[in-house]
């Protein structure tokens, strides 16, 4: 009340925005937070807010970054995340900068053609040259359809892991025979239990001239260990020559290499698991042409999707998906501010 004119007027100040009570320096600490791997409890409890609070502020900001749908970049990368229940989620990004695109909360066909073609125009999705996605047969049944022009493309760490979880599972089986009453039968089954690395590691990181004391073996070379081990079992042998080669084929992009390999008859010997890992490549071998020709992979979508586990780890999931949305996107693109050189020279002489 003004005692001079006997009016009444609001205060004003940069601090509080007009008919607000939370400061503008509060809702900073709330996103600043948000970046970081906290629940929304947390940040609540921390900036003496309510939690409808805290996701009021993030689901403003998160506006800032919603996808607008007005174009698509010329490469895509593809995949997915569970949450609520076990509930999977669709996210696609642009492969060459890593920025999320969209997250959808489904990822079955249907729902997600239905949303490339009612957001983005034909003309918009023949621009796309080249989409990357692991060995899921719903993709690679679809893409063609939404994006007429694009080559697909399967991640190299999805071939690798394939047969490199096929090899491992060979070891397992072949240990598990080893597992008896006899001696020599127990010395088997502890070193293939205790060295399972060295069966999975590339050939040509073997050590081949450094005698080591191992347990189990005593003074050897790497490469012996390996041999030895081989030569418990003949389907383990077999299954290892397999694998090798074609992790190597993968290493040295040789496409035709690969081909032969998949191709070849190979004897009763080789593993079950490992027969139906080359059954699978084989299905996607035109697929996997574009990954030796192309350097893009799921590496950025694969980070994101950690980050995306730890996030719903620690706020113990959630109900809402739209929350769990914006949640997501401001974790991703707000980045803590880091100090710069000068500010931690400065910071060390005051210690000092």
């Amino acid at each position: 009340m003004c005692k001079a004119c006997k009016e009444s007027f609001t205060a004003q100040t940069p601090v509080v925005k007009t008919n607000c009570f939370i400061s503008t320096y509060i809702k900073a600490h709330i996103l600043t937070k948000s970046a970081e791997a906290s629940s929304i409890k947390d940040i609540a409890k921390e900036t003496n807010v309510s939690e409808t609070t805290v996701q009021r502020v993030i689901t403003k900001e998160a506006k800032r970054y919603r996808p607008h749908n007005h174009f698509l970049p010329k490469h895509l990368s593809f995949d997915e995340f569970k949450y609520a229940s076990g509930r999977m989620a669709f996210e696609y990004i642009n492969a060459q900068t890593g920025d999320i695109l969209d997250i959808l909360p489904a990822k079955d066909s249907r729902f997600v053609k239905n949303h490339f073609t009612s957001n983005y125009s034909l003309k918009q999705r023949k621009s796309v040259k080249t989409v990357t996605v692991d060995m899921n047969a719903s993709y690679v049944s679809f893409i063609p359809d939404i994006f007429p022009k694009a080559h697909i493309i399967i991640d190299r760490f999805h071939i690798v892991q394939l047969v490199n979880r096929s090899m491992n599972k060979t070891r397992v089986k072949v240990m598990n025979q080893f597992n008896t009453s006899n001696k020599e039968d127990q010395k088997k089954y502890r070193r293939l239990k205790h060295y399972w690395k060295k069966l999975l590691k590339k050939e040509s990181e073997l050590s081949y001239t450094t005698y080591k004391s191992y347990k189990l073996f005593g003074q050897r070379l790497e490469s012996a260990i390996v041999s030895d081990m081989l030569d418990y079992d003949e389907e383990l042998r077999d299954t290892y020559r397999v694998y090798q080669s074609i992790i190597k084929a993968v290493k040295d992009n040789d496409h035709q290499q690969l081909t032969v390999i998949l191709e070849k008859s190979y004897p009763s010997t080789l593993s079950s698991y490992m027969r139906t890992s080359l059954n699978t490549l084989r299905k996607h071998l035109t697929f996997i042409k574009n990954t030796f020709k192309y350097p893009y992979n799921n590496g950025r979508i694969e980070g994101i999707n950690n980050k995306i586990k730890v996030l719903n780890r620690v706020a113990y999931g959630y109900r809402n998906f739209l929350n769990y949305k914006n949640r997501i996107i401001l974790h991703v693109n707000l980045k803590p501010a880091k100090a710069s050189t000068n500010q931690k020279k400065k910071v060390n002489t005051k210690a000092a």
